[in-house]
């Protein structure tokens, strides 16, 4: 049951949402500087929110012993106009895109929605939400249903912008429940017509077998069969069918061009039936989004989230996800990431060539460039940005030429998505994992993970992914895990809560850097059991703290040779078979990588 929305007078209220503190581990001296080390500073050095007005705020300890907080700015709508609209029958777009448009005139102000059932025809976007500031659309009763997928409300060039109360879906459910019967699919409903495209069959609830059939899918038989079969399922196994592949988001965040506009979002008490691609996702944008006492994913609604309930391409930071319930995602519940782009380095040191997810990239902004092992190599500020070419790749010319020698990767400091706070949240049949905290200066704290498919929580970056700062100074306290699946690729010391950074390899196989590219964290407190790997696995990271950790009913299913094999580098892997082997028959559900950590304390989970 959603809870009802808070009135915005409580965005006024300063709330410390504090740990703890842990111990001060101040940064160690250059000549004691593991590799990667000076990335370190510069990631985690705004560590307080620059926002100033009545909003959401929080502040914690963070794992290096200062203080990190974030804000959210509320709409000032105070004195501002405010209209009501009811729905009618046919298409509510217009009605809806009027009323924003005298809104944008008057410099904000609310615009309430009446309870009831409003149809959304175009799009997409179903409804834009462009060139806005301080406005609340207020809804709280208002089910918005969009008639194509993709986005369903898309936000750009706005700021402080909220919705509040809001239920948001399609009319044709990209997610659909179906058994599988002597090989086939029989749907709970009515069956998509043969020909249609089917992407993934996955076991409802998470855990069972699952099918992954492509980016272009594979057609739906005449008598329900599926090319490839469905062998691996059990009889009359209840199934999740996927009707589509990454079709946006239900809202999503997506400034035009490169520069990052959009700052200080909330969703508050908003509700996300589903959606052929994201639930909430943001593309691109600045600082300030909070997403509280929402319901990502229903339970039990025939229909889900196809991908990530909330994903984070490229943001500025102060992200807050608090007391909200992430249900039957197809995919992760949540990724906060960063960027990581392909980078040439031209001779002389004056301009480059950047590939990837470039559109973050505009004069005045600085890049980080780092090796091919993720280690920093320079910074440089971009004066001039080229076309982007038919390969999808851009030329950028440096104010100052760069000294660096080789250049294989760039992150954009302008977009770390530093500072957020993951807080009192419930976890709940995601197809993936829970959190993916890639970027610095964060708290995941007092959290709910049950019934997932994969383990919860994951620090990292994965120059694979192209994604990921690193997980720099953060907190994971307090968080209760349990009946979590397992994580299957090779050549891991999987657990509920693992720590590792990995970098590009072939055929999907992504070695395990050889250095630390974690630093500074906290796992404290936090309450695992019957999950199917270890607890905690740490590996790639320095100046870690792992205590007051309760650790019970573990190891249902440890990977095997799975987790003793690493074919990317084989011989790391032979040199690491005699630790994994004692982790195995250790039996207190802890592993840490002694050839890629330092400056670990640990004590042994109860």
């Amino acid at each position: 049951m959603m809870r009802p929305p808070r009135l915005f007078a409580t965005f006024a209220l300063a709330v410390a949402t504090c740990c703890s503190p842990a111990p001060s581990q101040p940064a160690p001296s250059p000549s004691a500087t593991p590799a990667g080390a000076d990335w370190v500073t510069l990631a985690t050095a705004a560590r307080q929110s620059p926002a100033q007005g009545d909003g959401l705020r929080r502040q914690w300890t963070g794992a290096d012993g200062g203080q990190v907080s974030v804000a959210v700015i509320a709409p000032r709508i105070a004195g501002r106009p405010v209209i009501a609209l009811r729905p009618v029958a046919g298409d509510n777009a217009p009605a809806i895109a009027a009323a924003l448009a005298r809104l944008r005139a008057a410099g904000g102000g609310t615009l309430r929605l009446a309870p009831g059932t409003w149809p959304i025809a175009g799009g997409p976007p179903g409804l834009a939400l462009d060139r806005l500031s301080d406005v609340l659309i207020d809804g709280s009763g208002a089910k918005l249903v969009f008639a194509n997928w993709g986005d369903g409300i898309l936000i750009s060039r706005a700021e402080r912008i909220a919705l509040r109360g809001l239920s948001l879906g399609y009319a044709r459910p990209p997610v659909i429940m179906a058994r599988v019967r002597d090989g086939r699919l029989a749907f709970a409903g009515a069956a998509p017509p043969p020909g249609t495209p089917l992407y993934q069959v996955s076991a409802a609830p998470p855990g069972g077998a699952r099918v992954l059939l492509g980016k272009a899918g594979k057609p739906l038989g005449a008598d329900g069969t599926v090319p490839g079969g469905l062998e691996g399922f059990a009889p009359d196994q209840p199934v999740q069918v996927k009707l589509a592949w990454y079709r946006g988001g239900t809202i999503r965040i997506g400034d035009p061009g490169n520069v990052p506009v959009s700052h200080d979002i909330t969703l508050d008490g908003v509700t996300v039936r589903d959606s052929a691609g994201s639930g909430v996702v943001a593309d691109l944008m600045g600082r300030g989004l909070a997403i509280v006492g929402a319901q990502i994913g229903v339970r039990g609604a025939g229909s889900a989230i196809a991908y990530d309930a909330f994903h984070v391409t490229a943001a500025g930071g102060d992200i807050l996800v608090e007391n909200s319930d992430f249900t039957g995602s197809g995919d992760d519940a949540i990724n906060i990431a960063a960027p990581i782009l392909d980078a040439a380095l031209d001779p002389g040191g004056a301009t480059a060539t950047l590939g990837g997810n470039v559109s973050p990239v505009y004069p005045g902004v600085r890049l980080a460039l780092f090796d091919a092992s993720l280690q920093l190599v320079g910074t440089a500020q971009v004066a001039q940005r080229a076309p982007r070419g038919a390969d999808n790749r851009v030329r950028v010319t440096f104010a100052t030429p760069v000294g660096a020698g080789a250049v294989r990767y760039a992150r954009n400091m302008d977009l770390l998505a530093q500072r957020y706070a993951i807080v009192g949240n419930r976890f709940a049949d995601s197809v993936g994992h829970g959190v993916l905290a890639q970027t610095p200066n964060g708290l995941i704290r007092d959290n709910q993970f049950t019934g997932l498919r994969y383990n919860a929580i994951r620090l990292l970056t994965s120059a694979m992914w192209y994604e990921g700062t690193g997980a720099l100074n953060v907190v994971v306290a307090g968080n209760r895990i349990a009946e979590t699946g397992q994580d299957t690729r090779p050549g891991r010391v999987w657990a509920a809560i693992t720590v590792f950074a990995e970098l590009a390899g072939g055929n999907g196989i992504a070695p395990l850097a050889s250095v630390p590219l974690n630093a500074r964290l906290l796992i404290r407190d936090n309450r695992i059991t019957g999950v199917d790997q270890g607890c905690i696995a740490i590996s790639n990271a320095t100046d870690v703290t792992v205590k007051n950790n309760r650790c019970t009913a573990f190891g249902r299913k440890p990977g095997g040779v799975r987790m003793l094999a690493e074919r990317a580098d084989l011989a790391a892997g032979l040199a690491q078979l005699p630790a994994k082997g004692a982790y195995i028959a250790r039996g207190d559900g802890m592993w840490v990588d002694a050839a890629t950590t330092a400056r670990i304390a640990v004590d042994t989970p109860r």
